[in-house]
């Protein structure tokens, strides 16, 4: 099939939004596609290096936003919304026919897609953004709860919002990565939603199950260091464990919290014990899920999270928070979940006692084999497939209807 794909962020060699547009790009071409790619022409120099065949991309300029001044944030939005508007009118100007549009990136529910307005079938996602920070754990949240507070109450006028509106109402398929993201694509008129992780794997990535490292476990988390993502938790929940046996903890991002947690691990007692490495390279990271003994993600509000994916391909066991996305994947003895606790002071030593039921050698083995069968089915050649069925269904569909 002509397949349009728009992917705002795309690049070779990275993880994260950046890679699922990459990763959608080059699979479908695998697989035999002709694919149109509409991005950014930030993403020029490594995508023309990488060379992909197959596939045609389309650098659209990014408009000068008018927000900047008021608000980076408003900025940052308003630009990406502009882009998609010259998207189309590009598209339309060109007069090309395409099977079917695809909207992957931004994987945003309340941004939208203006493909809907071409003549083909579109396929929305998978999307995230229905899911809300619980508001037992404000305090997290710290300066950032106003904010999430606005955000979890824009949720319920998402129905004013016409682009997040028009674009449920008239994708043939919305897919999306979790249940309450789900809930909210219904209640907005989604003729046709079905669950999909937007995140994929390499088929290299994906490793057999391995025995445990030898020496003192490391916990290992990946992540920006920004309060939706709780890595003060993560190293309330190491401090619990290190009373209980010696460990490590080496956690791999940047961010506005990284002043915030030296202070705490200093004033722990843990700076023996915990690594801050601060941004890592992604190749790197992969070495780091090789060395480490457990993965912890503690993220209170995600989509779903690309780390506990690329975790559990290496043969990494993990302890997850068993909430949005992460509480509709079903990894078996790969990961053990942890409800959130009413009391928020009592979850980091339920998160302890997770972790030494993994760091626990005799299922280690066992766990691993269950992450790397797992993400055996979450690679990208699987997930291309998985959309082609789709696309399929949609141009018939189409086609049905307009013979009717």
């Amino acid at each position: 099939m002509k397949v349009l794909l728009s992917a705002f962020a795309c690049s070779p060699g990275r993880g994260g939004e950046l890679g699922v547009g990459w990763g959608w790009a080059t699979s479908l071409a695998d697989v035999g596609h002709e694919v149109t790619v509409l991005t950014s022409p930030r993403f020029r120099e490594p995508i023309l290096a990488a060379n992909p065949p197959g596939i045609e991309f389309c650098f659209i300029d990014e408009p000068k936003p008018s927000l900047d001044r008021f608000s980076p944030r408003l900025g940052v939005y308003e630009r990406y919304l502009r882009w998609q508007d010259a998207a189309l009118r590009q598209v339309e100007a060109a007069g090309r026919r395409y099977d079917v549009a695809h909207h992957v990136s931004w994987g945003s529910l309340r941004l939208g897609s203006q493909l809907w307005r071409l003549p083909v079938p579109l396929i929305y996602g998978p999307i995230g953004g229905g899911q809300a920070g619980p508001a037992r754990y404000w305090r997290a949240f710290g300066s950032q709860w106003p904010t999430e507070t606005l955000r979890i109450a824009s949720t319920s006028l998402l129905v004013l919002n016409h682009r997040t509106r028009e674009t449920i109402r008239n994708s043939a398929v919305t897919l999306v990565c979790n249940s309450d993201t789900a809930a909210v694509s219904q209640r907005l008129g989604g003729a046709d939603v079905r669950y999909m992780l937007a995140d994929g794997l390499p088929c290299d990535w994906v490793v057999a199950a391995r025995r445990p490292p030898a020496g003192v476990p490391t916990v290992l988390w990946v992540g920006r260091l920004i309060s939706i993502k709780a890595p003060m938790l993560a190293v309330q929940a190491f401090a619990e464990l290190r009373r209980a046996m010696p460990a490590r903890l080496v956690m791999a991002g940047d961010g506005p919290l990284r002043g915030q947690l030296h202070a705490a691990v200093e004033r722990l007692g843990l700076a023996g014990d915990v690594d801050l490495l601060g941004r890592v390279a992604w190749d790197d990271v992969r070495r780091l899920y090789d060395s480490a003994s457990v993965f912890l993600f503690t993220s209170l509000r995600d989509s779903f999270g690309c780390q506990f994916m690329e975790a559990l391909g290496r043969g990494l066991p993990a302890v997850a928070l068993d909430h949005h996305g992460i509480a509709t994947v079903d990894a078996g003895p790969a990961a053990v979940k942890v409800a959130l606790s009413r009391r928020p002071r009592d979850l980091p030593g339920r998160l302890a006692s997770a972790l030494r039921t993994v760091l626990s050698h005799d299922e280690w083995a066992l766990r691993s084999a269950a992450a790397s069968d797992w993400a055996a089915g979450q690679v990208w050649p699987a997930k291309a497939a998985a959309a082609t069925q789709i696309y399929a269904e949609a141009v018939r569909a189409r086609s049905s209807l307009q013979t009717a």
